[in-house]
């Protein structure tokens, strides 16, 4: 069950509860939706680092969230998590692109209504139960 807190621990086959902790105050519940598709892409791609994930009220306007923001729990749950590459190397370009993809991809398996936004160094990801939304925000090198 999705709203079963969980507080430490492995959620996935590759990713710990931890990985998905507010920075600012520990608390961690990613949704089952996000870390069946976020342990997918991992099969692909190989390591992948959550930069950020859920996220406290506080933490939220820290880093300059929208208030609706998916990294804020819902009945105690997060469904969104920022994701890169835990090669450095890798934190660019076509790489990025190759993430946001891949995501995408495995998002669709499970259904229409998901968040996905590519940024220069990471893709933001959501499996928010509402309607889908894109966007980009990576001018790419011409």
């Amino acid at each position: 069950s999705p709203r079963k807190l969980i507080t430490m621990g492995r959620v996935g086959q590759y990713f710990s509860a931890s990985e998905f902790a507010c920075a600012c105050c520990g608390k961690t519940n990613p949704a089952q939706s996000l870390v069946t598709v976020l342990d997918s892409v991992r099969k692909e791609l190989g390591p992948l680092r959550i930069n950020s994930s859920y996220r406290c009220e506080e933490h939220n306007k820290a880093v300059g969230g929208t208030p609706g923001s998916w990294h804020l729990p819902r009945d105690g749950v997060v469904y969104a998590a920022d994701v890169t590459y835990v090669d450095a190397a890798k934190r660019h370009g076509t790489y990025m692109l190759r993430l946001y993809i891949e995501l995408e991809n495995a998002a669709r398996r499970l259904g229409p209504n998901y968040g996905i936004g590519l940024y220069e160094n990471f893709v933001h990801f959501d499996t928010r139960p509402t309607k889908p939304a894109r966007w980009f925000k990576y001018n790419w090198p011409r």
